[in-house]
C-alpha cells in the first residue's frame, strides 16, 4: 500500500460576511461568524502524457503509413518496457496539405499526417523511461504532462474536515476571548467545486533533470459558519 507524505497548512482568515448577510443567515441575537480554511499539499501519484505521431510525405498514403509505423513501434517498445499497451489512447489519423510561404508565393511541401496519443502513467517514477520509449519510436511531438491524483476525493474530504476543525477552533477562541460561551450552530455556508487538482509541466523540464523533484499539488477548502453566543 502506498502512502503519501502531506504537508498540512492551516490558514485562519477573517470572514467576509457579505455571503451570509445576503442569504439572511445572521441571527438577531449575539453571535460569531467565522471562516474555517485549510490547505494540504499532496505528492501527485499519476501523470497523463499527451503526444502526437506525425509525418510529412509527398502523398497522404505515405504519411499515414509512417504514422502507423510509429504507433506500431511505440506499442512494441511499451510492451518490452513493461508498460500496459491497453492504456494508450489513440485518436484518428488526420491529414492536411502543408505549404511554405515565401513572400507572396505558396509552395506545397507535402501532406502532413498526425495522430493524437495519450497515456496515463500511475507510476510517476517511470516518466523518463516512458519518454525514452516514445522517442525511440521516432515520435518527437510531445506536449505537456498533467500530474494529478488517483483518489482526489480522499484528499478533498481530508482538507474539508480540517477546514471544519479550523472554524470550530477559531469560534471557540473568539468566544473565550470575549468571556462568552459558544452555543449551537445557526448557519453553515459551504460552496466548493471539486475539480480534479492538476499540475502541468513541460516535457523539456522533465527531461532536463532526471532527479527533478515533482512539485506537490495544493488542495484547499473553506467553510463559513455562524455560531450563537450564550
Amino acid at each position: 500500500m502506498r502512502y503519501f507524505r502531506t504537508t498540512i497548512l492551516l490558514i485562519i482568515t477573517t470572514l467576509s460576511l457579505s455571503t451570509l448577510v445576503n442569504a439572511g443567515a445572521l441571527p438577531d441575537g449575539p453571535h460569531v461568524a467565522v471562516t474555517g480554511s485549510a490547505q494540504i499539499e499532496v505528492q501527485p501519484d499519476q501523470v497523463t502524457v499527451q503526444f502526437q505521431a506525425t509525418s510529412l510525405e509527398k502523398t497522404a498514403g505515405l504519411a499515414k503509413q509512417n504514422v502507423d509505423q510509429q504507433v506500431a513501434a511505440l506499442l512494441v517498445n511499451l510492451e518490452k518496457g513493461g508498460f500496459d499497451t491497453k492504456v494508450l489512447e489513440r485518436g484518428q489519423i488526420n491529414t492536411r496539405a502543408q505549404y511554405q510561404y515565401i513572400k507572396d508565393q505558396r509552395t506545397l511541401q507535402g501532406i502532413a499526417a498526425t495522430r493524437d496519443l495519450t497515456y496515463l502513467l500511475t507510476d510517476i517514477d517511470k516518466v523518463n523511461l516512458f519518454l525514452e520509449l516514445v522517442m525511440a519510436a521516432n515520435i518527437q511531438s510531445i506536449g505537456q504532462m498533467h500530474y494529478g491524483l488517483q483518489s482526489p476525493q480522499k484528499w478533498q474530504l481530508k482538507v474539508r474536515q480540517l477546514a471544519i476543525q479550523d472554524s470550530k477552533e477559531k469560534a471557540e477562541n473568539l468566544a473565550s476571548a470575549y468571556q462568552a460561551k459558544l452555543g449551537k450552530i445557526y448557519a453553515i455556508n459551504y460552496q466548493h467545486n471539486y475539480a480534479q487538482p492538476l499540475m502541468m509541466r513541460a516535457v523539456s523540464e522533465q527531461r532536463a533533470e532526471s532527479t527533478y523533484q515533482v512539485n506537490k499539488i495544493k488542495i484547499n477548502d473553506q467553510v463559513q459558519v455562524v455560531f450563537i453566543l450564550e
